[in-house]
């Protein structure tokens, strides 16, 4: 068990530099929202953190953007699938969970059967554990890019 002064242990993470790009340019220009203020600083400390690959090195098993998530909610025990989606395709998507939020900072970049602990804006522990990732066809580089240009494009 982790006290006050233990350091909590992350697990590993990694990120396509596609991924990396269009991560850090939402990051960045959500930093100046107070509502997602600290979601973005969450995606920064993991770009920080993140092995950043090519982007036909990514393993189709890690989360990515526009992944297909299977994850279990280990404090309530409840699995559900998500899919990992840039804060302006939230409403396209069903099942769609925002890079920006809470648990999309959370997952972006974690290997199947890896587990994260965080606590919710409310102060609740959280933890989930990705049982399942499923690369999309739409983790192409040339889609990376368009997004790119269209988030640049709000700043």
């Amino acid at each position: 068990m982790n006290t006050p002064d233990d350091p909590i242990a992350l697990p590993p993470v990694m990120l396509s530099e596609a991924d990396r790009d269009r991560l850090y340019a939402i990051a960045i220009s959500a930093l100046t929202n107070s509502r997602m203020a600290s979601s973005a600083s969450n995606v920064l400390r993991e770009i920080s953190r993140a092995k950043i690959v090519p982007d036909d090195e990514l393993p189709k098993n890690v989360v990515a953007v526009n992944s297909h998530v299977d994850v279990r909610d280990n404090v309530t025990g409840t699995t559900r699938q998500v899919v990992l989606v840039m804060p302006d395709e939230t409403s396209i998507q069903p099942n769609a969970v925002s890079v920006l939020s809470p648990l999309g900072a959370a997952l972006i970049g974690l290997s199947e059967g890896h587990s994260v602990d965080w606590c919710s804006a409310s102060g609740e522990p959280c933890c989930v554990t990705v049982l399942r990732s499923t690369a999309s066809s739409a983790r192409s580089p040339a889609r990376a890019d368009r997004h790119v240009s269209r988030s640049q494009s709000r700043s």
